[in-house]
This record gives structure tokens, C-alpha cells and sequence, in this order.
């Protein structure tokens, strides 16, 4: 296994000695003026790194202090007069240090200038700043369970003193939160575009809503092209006479997005940047969005395209890759990209929502900015021209304090807050009516480190959670409603089972007046219900995999009829059930036996690798459909009005439907789904009770 060197704030270490450059004698003059052009630059540069640690030292001890005075708030905040007062005075103490950070970054910001301006020396200064996996947040939020700069937040800040060279994504931008979905996030494409990102990789969930619509916002947004380098068309796109970015025929193998962009920076530097998507967007967003595409090999396209770049003369080659670190997958792994692909310098990564401090695997710098724009990464990248190598490289991980303390609460940017209160105020006109109380916390997307595994995910990735449970019995309640009057079939809690992927869940829902922006905030995708008939041991089938996916998003959530317990098998490193605890209403599975299992409609074409149950591809007739339901946003409204009703009855011949919303509370929740993250210690396991 190569070493990996950990790269924050310090030189890389195997490239801080630079080469011995022959320099001919017979220059003399020439190499009299490229002295004296490098001392002019390493006087600059130790100026500009002077101020560059005077503020960072400045703004690390003011983000200690806030982090403080948020503690103070809620320790002391018992009104709300009180924590109305105690902000107050937050407010005030950050306008002040503001101030004083501003004119520290001024500093910064005039002598990084000047450093750019001197052109005539090997070595070069980049400064790059990236983030990946945005999601849609748009605002700055400091709430109890979130805690991001939102987009606007970063715009104020970098659009103050914050000169740079590259603004970059490495994907995901454009879905996940409920204001940005509500028009399938074209409004935070075009502020992205404003703030003059200059690159974003085509994530998976770039396709959450069709190459098409992606497609429109491409074009509202030229000057900041999605990049992806190994998605091209398949036969199937020309045999169903798709259309490209340009209105023409798809062609076979030919690329659906362009490869890369060639920046020359102001320096003289020339930067290639290419864009890597994940083969898992098959499965991780809806597989009927990619039907047309093929997913390319990362490696083997981003070697390729890395070879075109320096072809044409670049001097650095960025790879923007929605990949991911510690996948199950070792082969689409970044950590696997990085060190096995050739000509590509720096990789700023995406997709597995994980803070990589930039560190070096082989001859490639590798980072990634964990996600929800929490952090804003700052890169400083010396480049020696003669080598085209980066030899240093420094790192600044700005966090959602050192954006409020630099003003990113302010919103000066007219443009942008027009843009953003016009999208409120459509969102609100749908959103923002009460659909029912809600009495309980349902927790799910809170993260969790589980010590025993050494890995940190959303509570719904790793455990059953009260959500999870909600939302699956909405499937169930809803199924059992519509299908079995028009069927007349006997539908029960014996036979009848229901599950969502626990990554479909996207937020919380806390207590108090529920909107319905609450709620497609928890289940924004627009999937529909469906279900499939099938037999026992297929149903055993899938349950497995749902234990497997744990720490991904393709975990299952059970429905309440559903028990079992899943065991860490120490040998093949994976989670599986224990087949002789799996219980249907306390009942062993039958293997021969005809099950209704209710879902989403991702779930039923191979979302999240459940192939088994694509039954469009099954041809044995093992899995058929047998229903297509409503949306499944507006069944869960409909079975949370249901539960909360003051004169609440139970639904008729539906036994999902039987139980007031306080079966959700902690106190209450029955524990179903038993994970033990240890190898078992005898060979029998208690049932789950």
C-alpha cells in the first residue's frame, strides 16, 4: 500500500527539493535578469506569506471565541429574550471582528496579487479554491442540525477580497434541499455561475433529473460547463433518437458532456481541467435517467484525457472527480484513481461526503471538502514551470464560523439575493401551508460515528431510525389503501412489507408545525410507490442486501412488520442478517410462499444495486409488478395527517394504518433491526425482539 503524506499547511514533502537546472554559461545576462526575477519573487512571496499567516492565525483565534459564544447561547439562552439578547451581542462582536479580519485579508489579497504579477520566474503560485457536493444549499444556515455556509454565504465572502484563479466543484450541485429542488436547481446553477465557478464534474445525482433538463441548464450557464470525460452515449440512445446538448443525434461512444476546459491563468500558467464521474450514477440516482449513457473506466479516461491536456501544453492537469473514498468498490474509489492514474497532478474529489485533508498517493494530490458546502477549501499551489510540478502545496479549510466572521451573513450580492428571495417566494406559495403537527423528533440524517466500525454515516445508513420505520409504513398504509379495493385482495401485515433506501431520506423531521416544504425536504427525489410480488427466498434476498448497504444509502429502512438481527462477518468484512431471526409479523419467512414487498420506483429499476428486484429485466417471472401508486411526497402527508388526527381511527382492513404517530417516539419505537457491529461471539444469535 503506498504512503500517503498528509499535505495541510506544509510542503509536500518528495517534491520540496527541487531538480538542479543546468543553466548555461554562456548566458550571462540571462542568467543575471532570471536571478534577479527570483529574488524579486521570493521577496514577494515571503511578504505575502507573512500576511497570509497573520490572518489565518487572527481568524482561527476569532473562530475559537464564536464557537464560544454559540456554546454560551445555548447554555445561557434559557427564553427567548435572553437568546434573543445573547445573539444580539454575538452580532455585534462579529460585526466588529469583521472589520478587523477584512483589512487582515486585504493585505493578503494585495500581495497574492502583486505575487501573480510576477511572470518572469520558474516558480508560480496558484490559488485554487474548490468544494463538491453542494446539494442545493443555497443559504447560510446555523441551525441545530444544519450547519452550512450555504452558496450565498461563500459568494459574500469570496466576493471580497478573495481574489483566486480557479473556482471549482467536483460535482453534485444541483439537488438536495427543498428550495433548490423546487425548480430542480437551476436557480443555484446560475448563482454558482455568478460567483464564477469556472468548472463543475458531472455528478450522480447531475442526473436526479434528466440529461434533458441538465441539458437547459448547461445553457443557461455557458461559461461554467459541467465537465465529465468518461459518460458517452450508448445504442440505446441512438435507436430511441436521443438529442444532445446541441439538438443533434446522439452517436454511439461519442461523450455526452465535454471532457475538459484549458484555463490560462493570469500568471502564464496553463491548467487542464477534466471532469470524472462515478459508474454508480447507473443505481445512485433514478437508472431511468442514464438508460441512454454509458460510464466509462475512471482511470483509463482520465489517463487518456490527462495525455490530451499536456498534448496541447498545459502545465498542470486537475482532475474534478465525483468518486468518492473508502468505497466497497476499491475499483472506483478516488484513492484507487490517484494512484493509478497517469498526468494528472491534483484531484479534487466528491461524492462520498468525506473531509480529505489534501495528501499525496503516488505522484497525485488528492482533497476533497467533505459536503453541504460546510467547508470552502483553500488551496495555495507552487508550481516550478521547468518541471511542471507541483512542489507545495498549502490548505486552508474555511468553516461555516470563519465565513460569518468574514461577513457571509450580510448578503451584499444584490443579484444573488434577488435571485434567492424570488425562489423563496414561489417556494412558499406551495410550501409553506401547515399540513399537520407533529409531536415527536424523527431523527435520520443526524451523522453518527460507530466506534466498533471506525466509520461515520447518518444515523438512517447504519441503524433503524423512527423516520425510516414512518416512512416505510406511509408506503405500506398507502398500498394496502389503494390496491386492496381494486383488487380485492387480502393484504396484511402476514404477507405485506415495505422498505425505502435509508439515503432516500434527506433530512430530519423535528417537532412542530409540519409544512409541506418539511416534508419534501425529507423525500424530495418525486418518487412514485410501487410494489412487486414475489416469493420468500427472493424476499430473504433482498432483505441481505439491504443489510450489506449499510453505511450507504441503499441501507433498508423496514417497515414495523419487519424484524432481524445483522451480524459483522469479521471474514469477508461485511454485515449480514441472520437468516433464522428474520421475522414478517413474527413469522419465519416461507420460502415458497407469495410476499407483496412496496417500495419506490428508483428502488424497482436496480436503484442502489437492487437489481434482484428490477423486474423489467427479469424474465423468469420470479418479481412482478403489480402496482404503480401515487407520489410518494404526498402519500407521506397524507398518512402524517392520518396518525395526528385529534379523532384519530384506525384505517379500515389496514393494518398499517392502525397506530397514533406517538408508536414513533423513542420511548416507544419497537426494535426491530438489531445491528451488531461485532463478530458474534457464539454461532447462535437471539431473535430480535
Amino acid at each position: 500500500m503506498k504512503k500517503k503524506l498528509f499535505l495541510n499547511m506544509m510542503p509536500i514533502a518528495a517534491l520540496s527539493v527541487l531538480p538542479t537546472i543546468a543553466i548555461s554559461c554562456t548566458n550571462t545576462k540571462q542568467k543575471d535578469k532570471d536571478a534577479q526575477s527570483n529574488t524579486q519573487f521570493e521577496v514577494q512571496l515571503a511578504e505575502y506569506e507573512k500576511h497570509y499567516k497573520v490572518f489565518n492565525d487572527t481568524i482561527a483565534k476569532h473562530k475559537k471565541e464564536l464557537e464560544e459564544k454559540y456554546k454560551n447561547i445555548q447554555k445561557r439562552g434559557n427564553t427567548k429574550e435572553q437568546t434573543k439578547q445573547l445573539t444580539a451581542e454575538k452580532d455585534a462582536w462579529v460585526k466588529e471582528k469583521t472589520i478587523e479580519l477584512q483589512a487582515l485579508r486585504k493585505n493578503v489579497d494585495d500581495n497574492y496579487l502583486k505575487l501573480r504579477n510576477l511572470k518572469d520566474h520558474k516558480t508560480r503560485l496558484v490559488k485554487l479554491i474548490h468544494t463538491n457536493d453542494e446539494h442545493g444549499r443555497l443559504v447560510f444556515d446555523n441551525g441545530k442540525y444544519n450547519k452550512y455556509s450555504g452558496m450565498q454565504g461563500h459568494a459574500e465572502i469570496l466576493g471580497s477580497n478573495f481574489s483566486r484563479d480557479l473556482l471549482l466543484s467536483a460535482g453534485d450541485l444541483i439537488q438536495g434541499q427543498p428550495l433548490s429542488d423546487s425548480d430542480k436547481g437551476v436557480t443555484i446553477s446560475e448563482i454558482a455561475a455568478l460567483m464564477n465557478y469556472n468548472a463543475v464534474a458531472v455528478g450522480n445525482h447531475e442526473f436526479d433529473y434528466g440529461l434533458t433538463h441538465l441539458f437547459e441548464i448547461q445553457k443557461k450557464t455557458p461559461n461554467m460547463p459541467f465537465l465529465s470525460a468518461n459518460i458517452v452515449w450508448n445504442q440505446k440512445a441512438v435507436t430511441d433518437k436521443v438529442k444532445d446538448i446541441d439538438g443533434k443525434d446522439a452517436v454511439a461512444d461519442e461523450l455526452v458532456f465535454k471532457p475538459y476546459i484549458i484555463k490560462e491563468l493570469a500568471s502564464g500558467i496553463k491548467v487542464g481541467i477534466m471532469g470524472i464521474t462515478t459508474p454508480d450514477t447507473a443505481w445512485t440516482s433514478s437508472p431511468k435517467n442514464s438508460v441512454h449513457v454509458t460510464f466509462k473506466d475512471p482511470v483509463q479516461e482520465g489517463t487518456k484525457y490527462a495525455k490530451e491536456l499536456r498534448d496541447k501544453g498545459v502545465n498542470i492537469v486537475i482532475a474534478l472527480t465525483h468518486l468518492g473514498v473508502d468505497r466497497q468498490n476499491k475499483e472506483w474509489d478516488s484513492r484507487t484513481f490517484a494512484n493509478n492514474v497517469e498526468g494528472v497532478d491534483l484531484v479534487l474529489d466528491g461524492h462520498s461526503h468525506t473531509l480529505v485533508k489534501a495528501e499525496k498517493i503516488n505522484n497525485t494530490i488528492l482533497t476533497q471538502a467533505d459536503s453541504y458546502t460546510k467547508y470552502l477549501s483553500e488551496l495555495d499551489i507552487y508550481i516550478d514551470t521547468e518541471t511542471n510540478k507541483i512542489t507545495k502545496v498549502n490548505q486552508q479549510l474555511r468553516t461555516m464560523e470563519e465565513t460569518e466572521l468574514l461577513g457571509g451573513t450580510i448578503n451584499n450580492n444584490k443579484i444573488i439575493d434577488e435571485k434567492i428571495t424570488k425562489l423563496k417566494a414561489e417556494f412558499e406559495k406551495i410550501n409553506g401551508v401547515k399540513v399537520f403537527d407533529n409531536p415527536i423528533d424523527f431523527i435520520h440524517t443526524t451523522s453518527n460515528k460507530v466506534e466498533e466500525a471506525n466509520k461515520s454515516s447518518a444515523l438512517g445508513r447504519q441503524k433503524q431510525t423512527n423516520l425510516g420505520m414512518f416512512v416505510a409504513d406511509a408506503l405500506g398504509w398507502s398500498f394496502i389503501s389503494d390496491k386492496s379495493t381494486a383488487d380485492g385482495q387480502k393484504y396484511n401485515l402476514d404477507n405485506t412489507i415495505a422498505f425505502v433506501g435509508g439515503g432516500s431520506i434527506r433530512e430530519n423531521l423535528v417537532k412542530g408545525p409540519i409544512t409541506r416544504g418539511n416534508m419534501f425536504a425529507v423525500s424530495p427525489y418525486g418518487n412514485r410507490i410501487a410494489a412487486v410480488e414475489l416469493k420468500g427466498d427472493k424476499l430473504i434476498e433482498v432483505i441481505a442486501h439491504g443489510a450489506k448497504k449499510i453505511f450507504s444509502g441503499g441501507f433498508a429502512q423496514w417497515s414495523k412488520n419487519v424484524k432481524l438481527n445483522i451480524n459483522f462477518e469479521p471474514t469477508d468484512k461485511i454485515y449480514n442478517p441472520v437468516e433464522e431471526s428474520i421475522k414478517i409479523n413474527d413469522k419465519a419467512i416461507d420460502k415458497n410462499a407469495t410476499y407483496y414487498l412496496v417500495t419506490d420506483d428508483y428502488i424497482l429499476v436496480g436503484g442502489d444495486e437492487y437489481n434482484m428486484l428490477n423486474y423489467a429485466k427479469i424474465t423468469d417471472g420470479s418479481v412482478k409488478l403489480i402496482f404503480e401508486g401515487s407520489d410518494m411526497l404526498q402519500e407521506l402527508i397524507k398518512y402524517g395527517q392520518h396518525i395526528t388526527k385529534t379523532d384519530f381511527k384506525a384505517t379500515e382492513n389496514n393494518p398499517f394504518g392502525d397506530a397514533q404517530i406517538d408508536f414513533y417516539s423513542a420511548e416507544k419505537l419497537p426494535k426491530n433491526v438489531v445491528v451488531n457491529h461485532k463478530a458474534p461471539a457464539a454461532t447462535t444469535t437471539e431473535s430480535a425482539q
